[in-house]
């Protein structure tokens, strides 16, 4: 319903002159019951309904005009407010004159520090390459050292963590003594329980194996959940980034190429060119042209050598080699070596003392190999290999030129395989050392 049409009062405002006889006008509802008063627009309480246009952005503008003035009156109660000392309280005036002098000089200390620290910071663009790590810089070693461990070690581990657990000390302990050849003799137990031979070999290999190419030589295996319970082996080998070496681990990339080369990542931010080709996701140890970083070059150079050669040219170890037997004659028959172990070392509780042994006889040696028995010791191990020809416990010394007992007067009725390596190599690796005359 249209209500009449009614004019503002002559006392309001001059913004009644802003409506003309042109206007519509504003219309408001006739409601005769209630007061007049209603009718009239009151200016501090708008009815939309109640202005025309023109008087609708007048008093916009001046609630617009109010509300900046009580926001200036706002800030300045906020701010806070300076009042200036009387010259004639000196005491005030001259504590506070210290305390400013004060504050003036902690921040200008305040300033030099942060200069100072600044200069310190290293610029992380401007990053130094480290050239050849200090653990890297080893005496030239001369002979290569080969262990023999069963693998009923691993199948006795009371669980799938222990197991693992177990395998990467045994590793860890590889790489202390700089063992160059680990050969894994195939003894299953007696009560038929679950083979582990592959799972030890898997999780040895994987330890071995640089950080930056496990993802290319490992896909996802069961074998391999609980590797994070191993602990890092961190070998001489392991380099990264930043760490120059004339020698390093590679893996042949899976690239297409249209001539007698290959790529292969070497852990580097550039790859590196070999002039051979070879099937691709093949690990590769690469001898590298240049003798440094160089950021001007689009990718390095190299040549493919021998795993062993870091080993033997620089001394930096360069890890093991994992190597399956079935039979005792297969040590020697599937040798890694084309001249063979020239130095047999055997070990149990029923040798003789590593004190009294006689290392001289074997000063020319190349290769020596250290056998360590399992569960039922050296002499079981050889005793039930069918294929082996010794009948009793008394000739298994008669096989080995040195046949040791390395921990004398013992505490526990038996010692672990795991402890007995760790034992063993802590007493024959420097008797080895010294014949071979090697200066550390």
């Amino acid at each position: 319903m249209i209500g009449k049409k009614t004019f503002r009062n002559k006392d309001d405002d001059d913004d009644s002159n802003l409506s003309s006889s042109s206007d519509k006008g504003s219309y408001i509802k006739d409601n005769s019951n209630k007061k007049e008063n209603k009718n009239l627009i009151d200016k501090s309480k708008p009815n939309k309904k109640g202005f025309n246009i023109r008087e609708l952005k007048a008093h916009i503008k001046n609630k617009n005009n109010n509300y900046n003035k009580e926001d200036n009156s706002k800030t300045e109660i906020d701010k806070p407010k300076y009042t200036k000392l009387d010259n004639s309280d000196s005491d005030s005036d001259s504590k506070s004159s210290l305390s400013n002098k004060r504050i003036k000089k902690k921040i200008e200390n305040n300033k030099d520090k942060d200069k100072d620290v600044s200069a310190q910071k290293p610029n992380k663009k401007a990053k130094k390459e480290k050239e050849h790590p200090e653990f890297t810089k080893s005496a030239k070693i001369n002979y290569t050292l080969s262990i023999l461990i069963p693998s009923s070690i691993v199948d006795n581990a009371q669980s799938k963590e222990l197991r693992t657990y177990l395998i990467g000390e045994i590793a860890r302990t590889l790489g202390i003594f700089k063992v160059s050849e680990v050969i894994i003799f195939h003894d299953k137990l007696k009560d038929n329980s679950k083979d582990y031979i592959n799972y030890f070999i898997k999780n040895l290999q994987y330890l071995e194996t640089p950080q930056y190419l496990r993802k290319t030589l490992f896909p996802m295996s069961d074998d391999l959940k609980l590797s994070g319970l191993m602990n890092p082996l961190e070998s001489q080998h392991h380099l990264r980034k930043d760490e120059w070496s004339p020698y390093r681990e590679g893996c042949v990339l899976d690239r297409p190429v249209n001539g007698e080369y290959s790529w292969v990542n070497i852990g580097l931010n550039k790859d590196c060119k070999i002039n051979q080709k070879i099937p691709p996701r093949t690990r590769v140890t690469v001898k590298l042209n240049e003798s440094n970083f160089d950021p001007k070059l689009k990718y390095y150079t190299g040549t493919v050598v021998s795993m062993s050669e870091p080993f033997i040219k620089n001394g930096t170890y360069w890890g093991y080699v994992v190597r399956v037997c079935e039979t005792y004659n297969d040590i020697f028959n599937n040798s890694i070596y084309k001249e063979g172990y020239d130095f047999i070392i055997g070990t149990s509780d029923k040798g003789e003392n590593y004190r009294n042994a006689n290392y001289e006889k074997k000063k020319d040696f190349k290769h020596c190999l250290i056998i360590f028995g399992g569960i039922s010791g050296i002499e079981g191990m050889m005793i039930d290999d069918e294929h082996n020809q010794i009948n009793s416990k008394e000739n298994v010394g008669k096989n080995f030129d040195l046949y040791l007992n390395t921990c004398m007067n013992q505490g526990l009725r038996t010692i672990r395989t795991e402890e007995a390596i760790l034992i063993s190599l802590a007493v024959i690796k420097p008797e080895l050392d010294k014949i071979k005359e090697i200066n550390y």
